[in-house]
């Protein structure tokens, strides 16, 4: 298969990576001091489930560089997603599956807004995972789960084959019959545990063992719940159960890419987590008090960080 990932970032840059590792042509859109090293060194993943360097390989900061490929996989910051909309027009042949991989409940729509509904497929992952050195991926989590699936529950070889590659490649990887339900359970997780680690500014295992900030955890994802349900979407009854088993997964010293953002004075994804959650409710008539809390207490962090110009590298 011939793919591209617009965004070599730690979600971008290990899932691309395993694929190519496998044999894929897999070119990478990036830029800046990452970008220049791996066109100079290729692209090095340290991780808990071996290293290995990809070398060489195609990087380019201009998606016109590639060309047409079989499936676009998009993994940037959700802030970022409007910007990566001009690099698709050069990669879309006439079958190109666009693939969205970032934590965002809304961002196949904003894809479909773009090329069309019938290349899209809908996309989440499960990994902890950063920039290391320039041209360095770190990837620090024992889960690292794709779930890819048509927006209308069918099953097509689109998926499967792509579902099929990462699976050889050694990621859990999921073809759903389910993917909007499974868009939102994902987004209940990071939403809630982005926020709140950000804004506490505790590790994983802080989180999860100080009896406050886990039943913080456990309402904030509650009221996305209430939210999802309300907008009709069918969640399984073990959501919070679910998230939670999942969270106790991690490195109990992880932190979260947001977490990590607002620490370095980055702009963060708030507005794609709480902010989408407190808008959202306020359409419905809904109370996300949790949510509401965290939006209006790291907003001011947030407009530092934008006036300060700083920005996340991907």
């Amino acid at each position: 298969m011939r793919l591209a990932v617009i965004g070599a970032g730690g979600v971008g840059g290990y899932f691309g990576a395993l694929l190519a590792r496998q044999g894929h042509s897999v070119a990478f859109v990036a830029r800046g001091a990452h970008l220049a090293a791996m066109q100079q060194h290729g692209l090095r993943v340290r991780s808990l489930h071996g290293d290995f360097v990809i070398s060489p390989l195609i990087a380019a900061s201009d998606a016109r560089a590639i060309g047409p490929v079989d499936y676009a996989i998009v993994a940037v910051k959700r802030f970022d997603l409007e910007s990566a909309l001009e690099q698709l027009p050069p990669l879309l042949g006439p079958s190109t599956t666009v693939v969205p991989l970032l934590n965002a409940v809304d961002a196949h729509e904003v894809l479909a807004s773009s090329v069309g509904t019938e290349r899209v497929v809908g996309g989440s992952c499960s990994i902890v995972a950063r920039l290391g050195d320039p041209g360095e991926v770190i990837q620090e989590s024992r889960v690292r789960r794709v779930v890819i699936g048509e927006l209308d529950g069918s099953v097509s070889r689109r998926v499967t084959q792509l579902q099929a590659a990462w699976a050889d490649a050694g990621a859990e990887a999921i073809a759903s019959r389910q993917i909007l339900a499974d868009l939102w359970e994902k987004f209940a997780y990071i939403a809630s545990f982005g926020g709140l680690t950000a804004l506490a500014d505790v590790q994983a295992g802080q989180l999860l063992s100080e009896p406050a900030l886990r039943q913080l955890f456990l309402r904030a994802m509650s009221e996305v719940e209430t939210v999802a349900h309300a907008r009709g979407i069918a969640l399984p009854e073990d959501l919070i159960a679910r998230n939670l088993a999942l969270a106790e997964t991690l490195e109990p010293a992880s932190t979260t890419s947001m977490q990590r953002d607002v620490a370095a004075g980055k702009q963060f994804e708030l507005e794609a987590f709480s902010g989408t959650v407190v808008r959202l409710a306020r359409a419905l008539g809904l109370d996300v008090p949790i949510h509401l809390a965290v939006y209006a207490l790291l907003r001011p962090r947030l407009a530092a960080a934008l006036r300060a110009g700083g920005d996340a590298v991907a």
